[in-house]
């Protein structure tokens, strides 16, 4: 990606558009292989005996090259990161499974740090796939890199302030661009186009380090939700709209009829812009 091999401090994976992978083979790459006892060299020196989670760390291979499991390499980049954030998902869901079985502290701690592993997650698969699609033009055979069921990016709404801008790199925003917000307040606002019920409403926005913007969720003008963009995360250098300070806020049990208005109302605060990358509404 842009953020990992594009970023002036090395090459990791030496990805292009034709392939993947670094050439550490005594034959043509950095000869690294060599170091390994001869036995244990030639195996990994040859692609067909070279095992697949050391592949791409031994060759560089086309995207279309399949491997020992019979997937091609681009089609197992998709599958294991949409695997990745699906089990991280599941975390969230098997320690809910723990209330008041361990005390109200810990599990409210706890919750809060898998829901935002699990919201990382995700921005890390999409960020991942975007960039492989883009780069190899080779679509997911499941359809899923490059579409998003429920997703409104927020460039997309109605904008009453805000302004969209680039996120850099690309690949760390949904579409490669978000909404700032150089005012007091702004609106982004969509209407719902779905059939009706309950729904779960997941909005992904940026929590900076160098502020506490506040946001408000309303449906059809009444309010269902409000926070303020002060999480205590791993990350003490969040200080730009990108993937470390991309956050997800998820609202449960939002009753939708077709027409709806959904809008949010972001404040910033210090250097933090309520910036905004999309909204997603799902099947609870």
């Amino acid at each position: 990606m842009e953020a990992s091999e594009r970023n002036g401090w090395g090459q990791w994976h030496r990805a292009d558009e034709q392939g993947v992978g670094m050439d550490r083979t005594v034959a043509t790459g950095t000869g690294y292989i060599g170091q390994y006892p001869p036995a244990v060299a030639r195996a990994y020196e040859a692609l067909r005996t070279c095992p697949d989670d050391l592949l791409l760390f031994m060759h560089h291979v086309p995207y279309n090259y399949v491997l020992h499991s019979g997937k091609t390499v681009i089609q197992s980049l998709y599958d294991s990161h949409y695997e990745g954030a699906r089990t991280a998902e599941g975390y969230v869901s098997e320690w809910e499974s723990l209330k008041n079985r361990v005390d109200d502290q810990r599990y409210a701690a706890v919750l809060a740090q898998l829901k935002y592993q699990a919201g990382q997650a995700q921005v890390w698969r999409d960020a991942v796939v975007s960039w492989f699609l883009r780069e190899s033009k080779i679509p997911d055979a499941k359809g899923r890199a490059g579409h998003y069921p429920g997703r409104t990016e927020a460039e997309s709404m109605t904008l009453d302030g805000y302004r969209v801008v680039d996120v850099t790199p690309w690949e760390t925003a949904s579409g490669g661009r978000a909404v700032s917000c150089p005012a007091t307040k702004c609106v982004a606002a969509m209407h719902f186009d779905g059939a009706p019920g309950w729904y779960r409403m997941r909005v992904e926005y940026f929590d900076q380090s160098n502020g506490a913007a506040h946001f408000r969720l309303f449906v059809n003008g009444q309010q269902v939700d409000e926070w303020n963009a002060d999480d205590a995360v791993p990350e003490p250098l969040r200080r730009k709209i990108d993937g470390s300070s991309s956050t997800r806020r998820s609202i449960e049990g939002i009753a939708l009829r077709k027409g709806d208005e959904i809008r949010i109302e972001g404040t910033p605060n210090g250097g933090e812009p309520a910036a905004v990358d999309y909204i997603e509404i799902l099947q609870p």
